[in-house]
């Protein structure tokens, strides 16, 4: 267990490294100058000058480059080009909301798929298959951006049941977990109803209904323990997907999180932060794939972390 720690630790501290690097040279062949969007377009060159070398950005990119990668080693993130204060203290502002948006809507994903994919795998074939699969594939084709306003239309300006943006109110989450959760609730049901398919048809299933077991026994223990190894996986890679795929939706409900501050700050050119942001999303997305495989050791005994 320790050795696997270590190595997925190593693993967190190698794809930083590259997704770093990666950001730091992409984002600075991206047009503009953030000195240009931080003085507006009245400012004279000495100002832009001025500004320019007490922020830093007047040095070659090697050196500027060398920098970041001495803080990264400190865990200094660097100070905000627009806000002036630490890009830490940014993230840990922003991050906690993230994670609370991603956490409900796989919250709500959850409590749609696994009703409607064990409904479906136990009426297979029959309309209850039909619809629920008419239903998880009408969750997976409605887009974000389209289905984020359709709610807010309806529950907020019609209904007026939740608030329409922010989340300093009662249920601002609701809408977008919402938002986020329907995909990811129709990906779930339709791998848990495959699973449960062909779980239930292993031997150790009719040996279970041949010792008179109830059915609630044989599918609710048996059956569905075992099929719900591809549902980890999709459940891991999907939660880490939320954290950073949350963008489109954060931006629509005006979420005060991780993604809306990305966008902002790559409007701004705010360099540390974009490289920052993209940085704790990767550290994220591996961490969370990466503890999915001890939840694999969990639920099947016969997988074993590797020594």
């Amino acid at each position: 267990m320790i050795a696997y720690l270590l190595r997925l630790l190593g693993s967190v501290i190698f794809v930083s490294w590259i997704v770093g690097t990666l950001v730091f040279f992409l984002i600075h062949l991206v047009p503009g100058d953030p000195v240009a969007v931080m003085l507006g377009d009245w400012a004279n060159t000495a100002d832009e000058n001025a500004l320019r070398a007490q922020l830093g950005l007047d040095q070659p990119i090697l050196m500027q480059y060398l920098h970041y990668l001495q803080g990264l080693v400190q865990l200094d993130l660097g100070q905000s080009l627009f806000f002036q204060q630490d890009v830490s203290s940014l993230i840990a502002e922003r991050f906690p909301m993230t994670l609370q948006l991603a956490l409900m809507a796989l919250a709500i994903a959850v409590l749609i798929a696994f009703p409607l994919g064990i409904w479906a795998a136990l009426r297979a074939g029959l309309w209850p298959d039909h619809l629920s699969m008419s239903v998880s594939l009408l969750g997976v084709s409605i887009p974000n951006f389209w289905l984020g306003p359709m709610l807010i239309l309806f529950f907020s300006l019609f209904l007026g049941w939740f608030p329409v943006s922010g989340a300093d109110q009662d249920y601002s989450w609701v809408l977008p977990a919402i938002t986020l959760g329907t995909a990811l609730a129709a990906i779930l049901a339709r791998m848990l109803r495959a699973s449960l398919l062909e779980v239930m048809h292993e031997d150790y299933i009719r040996t279970a209904k041949a010792k008179g077991l109830s059915g609630r026994l044989v599918y609710g223990r048996h059956a569905l323990m075992n099929a719900l190894l591809p549902v980890v996986t999709i459940l891991g890679l999907q939660l880490g997907t939320l954290l950073g795929g949350a963008v489109i939706t954060e931006v629509v409900f005006d979420w005060p999180g991780l993604g809306q501050l990305l966008v902002e700050s790559i409007q701004r050119r705010d360099y540390p932060v974009v490289q920052a942001c993209i940085l704790v999303i990767s550290v994220a997305y591996i961490t969370v794939n990466g503890l999915t495989e001890l939840v694999y050791a969990w639920l099947d005994p016969r997988i074993r972390i590797r020594k």
